[in-house]
């Protein structure tokens, strides 16, 4: 038995490394394909993004707002852009 696990080590490693690998998603939720749209839009659930905001940096915008505790004031929303853009340079 010792002599078999000697001889198939690096196929015993690969195949940990693989399984490890499918299993890795399952176990903490971060997967490698982009989030479908209604998470996205689940995550902004009550936050109106401006137009002016691509898709993309949607959700950054909406975790500011909400780290603003969702003040629906000029001032919230214009310190957000403003997040953003200095993000885009």
């Amino acid at each position: 038995m010792i002599q078999y696990i000697k001889n198939n080590f690096p196929m015993i490693v690969l195949l940990i490394i693989v399984i490890g690998g499918l299993g890795y998603p399952f176990y903490s939720g971060k997967w490698v394909v982009a989030p479908k749209l209604n998470e996205i839009d689940a995550k902004c659930y009550g936050i109106d993004v401006p137009d002016d905001i691509p898709y993309g940096r949607s959700e950054y915008f909406c975790s500011c707002m909400r780290m603003l505790h969702n003040k629906k004031d000029n001032s919230g929303i214009n310190y957000c852009k403003n997040l953003i853009d200095k993000e885009k340079k």
